[in-house]
């Protein structure tokens, strides 16, 4: 079991990981090929879609694996 360390920061949200935004950003990616599958829309060559696809599964989860997850964030007020 890791032992979490606080973080303090402005941030409420989760902007204080950039991390998991680009992993969202790289999974927001893949809708237009969710739309073609969903929507029988066959416009894409199966070896490209598949490619493609899995690289972003790949560079999702290199993303992932580089957040310490023993951080633990608090939200302080700005001191300006």
């Amino acid at each position: 079991m890791s032992v979490a360390y606080k973080v303090k920061t402005t941030e409420d949200g989760w902007g204080c990981v950039p991390e998991l935004q680009e992993a969202v950003d790289i999974y927001e990616e893949v809708g237009h090929h969710i739309y073609e599958i969903k929507h029988c829309v066959r416009s894409e060559d199966l070896e490209q879609m598949v490619d493609e696809l899995l690289g972003m599964c790949i560079d999702m989860k290199q993303k992932l694996e580089e957040i310490d997850e023993t951080q633990e964030y608090e939200t302080v007020e700005d001191e300006e």
